[in-house]
C-alpha cells in the first residue's frame, strides 16, 4: 500500500511535481482541429493548468494562461483577429507566443505592451489533432 506522501508524489500532476515535469517531457494532445473549427477558442485544462487554445484568422493556433493580465477576464471569450486572441475587456491583443501586440488606451510612444507576456506553449497540428508541448526546450518533433 502506498503512503500518503507516495501516493501525493504519483498523484500530483500541477508544475514543478515529479509527475508534472515527467509528464511535461511529452507532446499533450488537447482538441481536434474540428473543434476549433466549430468555435475558435477553447477551454483547456493540461497538466493542472487551465488554459485557452485558440485559432487566429490567419489559421495559427495558440495555447495561452486562461486569464488577461490587466483585468483578470478570461481570455475564453476573446475575439479572434488576424495575429492572435483579443481580449474582449479592453482588447489588449496577444499572439500565439504571448506577446502583448497591442493595448488601444496606450499613447502610440508607450512601451508598456513589450513588458507583458502571458504564458503560452507552442501548438502543432498533426493527424487532425493539436498537440502542445509543456516542457523544456529543446522540445521533439510531435510523434507520428
Amino acid at each position: 500500500m502506498l503512503s500518503k506522501e507516495q501516493n501525493r508524489r504519483f498523484t500530483e500532476i500541477g508544475p514543478g511535481t515529479p509527475m508534472g515535469n515527467l509528464f511535461r517531457r511529452y507532446w499533450m494532445p488537447f482538441a481536434t482541429v474540428a473543434q476549433m473549427e466549430q468555435h475558435p477558442t477553447r477551454a483547456v485544462s493540461l497538466l493542472g493548468e487551465h488554459l485557452v487554445a485558440f485559432k487566429d484568422r490567419s489559421g495559427k493556433y495558440g495555447l495561452i494562461q486562461e486569464f488577461c493580465p490587466h483585468r483578470n477576464t478570461n481570455l475564453l471569450w476573446g475575439i479572434p483577429e488576424q495575429e492572435g486572441l483579443r481580449c474582449p475587456y479592453h482588447g489588449w491583443l496577444f499572439d500565439s507566443e504571448g506577446k502583448c501586440l497591442e493595448q488601444p488606451a496606450e499613447s502610440p510612444e508607450s512601451t508598456f505592451k513589450e513588458r507583458i507576456e502571458l504564458s503560452s506553449y507552442p501548438v502543432e497540428e498533426l493527424g487532425g489533432m493539436l498537440w502542445a508541448w509543456m516542457g523544456p526546450e529543446p522540445r521533439p518533433m510531435v510523434p507520428h
